[in-house]
């Protein structure tokens, strides 16, 4: 009797998950079929999020929509959505311009012809252009198709840029002769000497014309930086505080041509003077990002050591590019300071080469995304 009763309730529990196994497989391929849905949104979201920010880096250089659409494409085919590339098209595009006025404030975006964002959204991936994306199971026989919609908004960043300029006496030389005085510089007229105006095709007035270079191209686009302009040699000081008035930038440079006078190199107080200039309580803007652009052609021999001055600007989140001009800068040194407060390092060695690292600088600046 108990053998028959314990062959019963086998034979029941076997039709029992003879009914259940299927169930069970079909929540099985339901979970799965979950879970990859969300690997494919966030995969999705990855793409997109890489591509807009190809695009709007390309866009913030250039002002070239094709060329950052290009961008976007190289971009989304080296980041997958499982098997399946993201495809793009024109329509997927927006131009145009994102800004907040408070820090508290999100990045609002509108179309514009020009700008500073670019608005990726993930339309033609919806309209299945280039096939869908299939489940891993189908459900009820049925193959679903996935289509994720996903946007994202990579915006230039509003900025409160430093210039920070080496004065000394060296920049009375041309980037090819020595800077030892004496003797003045080979291009100085007869009996100049420090304190008389700068001499023709001085490093002096190629540092100039590389920062209307770097204004040419802020004022080419649609972003809304503030200038600042911090000198030094032996000194240091702040000739012009933080300003959208452009002209003023140059303004205070071209008079110092007039009457140039000597002085060492204090590279670490004049980073510090640009700390300063951009973190102004008066002027900053608390939602911009401050950014250092510091020139110089020589060695640092005086004041607050330049890497001690990086690691200030690190503390305070403040961005620092360097740049060296002639054989006679301290590269090495300058390099350090920019991997230190996260920047780049350029160097020239003639006027050609200063103004294409200003010009670089100009579309590297920091790019967000926004949504």
């Amino acid at each position: 009797m108990k053998k028959l009763q314990s062959q019963r309730r086998f034979g029941a529990t076997l039709v029992l998950i003879a009914i259940l196994l299927p169930v069970l497989f079909i929540l099985a391929g339901f979970a799965i079929n979950i879970s990859y849905l969300q690997l494919v949104q966030t995969e999705a979201q990855i793409a997109t999020d890489a591509a807009a920010s190809a695009a709007g880096k390309v866009f913030a250089m250039t002002g070239d929509k094709n060329a950052a659409m290009t961008a976007a494409a190289d971009v989304a085919a080296r980041n997958p959505i499982g098997t399946k590339i993201l495809p793009l098209q024109p329509t997927d595009f927006e131009f145009g311009i994102s800004t907040r006025t408070s820090l508290n404030d999100t990045y609002s975006f509108s179309v514009a012809p020009q700008g500073n964002a670019v608005r990726l959204t993930t339309h033609s991936l919806a309209n299945g252009v280039g096939g869908d994306i299939a489940p891993i199971f189908p459900v009820f026989g049925s193959v679903i198709q996935l289509r994720p919609i996903r946007g994202a908004v990579c915006t230039q960043l509003d900025l409160d840029i430093g210039l920070v300029i080496d004065r000394s006496g060296s920049m009375a030389y041309s980037s090819d002769e020595i800077s030892a005085y004496p003797p003045s510089p080979v291009n100085a007229p007869v009996g100049w000497t420090f304190g008389d105006p700068v001499p023709p095709s001085a490093r002096w007035l190629d540092a100039i014309a590389s920062v209307q270079v770097f204004i040419s191209q802020l004022q080419a686009s649609a972003h809304n930086e503030q200038l600042s302009l911090s000198l030094y040699n032996h000194t240091v000081t702040t000739a012009q505080p933080l300003t959208t008035d452009y002209a003023l930038i140059v303004s205070s440079l071209t008079s110092i041509s007039a009457n140039f006078v000597s002085g060492g190199t204090n590279i670490g107080d004049g980073i510090l003077e640009g700390i300063g200039a951009v973190g102004d309580p008066s002027r900053a803007r608390p939602w911009a990002t401050p950014v250092l652009i510091v020139l110089t052609d020589g060695v640092h021999n005086y004041g607050t050591n330049p890497i001690s001055a990086a690691t200030i600007a690190k503390g305070q989140k403040v961005t620092v590019f360097t740049v060296t001009f002639s054989d006679e800068a301290e590269q090495g040194l300058m390099q350090s300071v920019a991997t230190e407060a996260g920047g780049l390092h350029y160097h020239a060695v003639n006027a050609f080469q200063l103004k294409t690292a200003f010009k670089d600088i100009a579309g590297r600046l920091p790019t967000l995304i926004t949504k």
